[in-house]
């Protein structure tokens, strides 16, 4: 339950951050490209075409990724999560493939480097 609230509240602050293209974000420039990706995955799940389908939403509980929906950010959570010094096999090896647990690494890893941007800002 606390990873589907997290992806809400992460889902959220992604959306809300997006409406601010007008002005200047100095942190977006000092994010990796890995973190941006990521941040593009995320975003495009709002897209259209990356709706969720009548059925996807009778098959699943509420604040929970289709599976579908989370193939969409698994190739930009691996290469977040292989940014930290991650190997593709240790990834394999610590989530024997379970979506769920990938998707939650990669937010950890997220919230690191957000974090660790957001240090080193006040720093200067």
């Amino acid at each position: 339950m606390k990873i589907k609230l997290l992806y809400a509240f992460l889902l959220a602050g992604i959306i809300s951050c997006s409406t601010e293209s007008s002005t200047i974000n100095p942190l977006s420039t000092k994010k990796s490209e890995e973190v941006l990706n990521f941040e593009k995955s995320i975003k495009s799940l709002f897209r259209p075409e990356n709706a969720e389908t009548p059925e996807e939403m009778r098959t699943h509980k509420p604040m929970e990724l289709s599976d579908r929906r989370k193939a969409i950010l698994i190739p930009s959570a691996i290469e977040l999560i292989k940014s930290s010094g991650v190997k593709e096999k240790e990834i394999e090896k610590a989530t024997q493939g379970d979506k769920e647990k990938v998707l939650t690494w990669a937010m950890k890893v997220y919230n690191a480097k957000i974090d660790q941007i957001n240090k080193n800002s006040k720093l200067q």
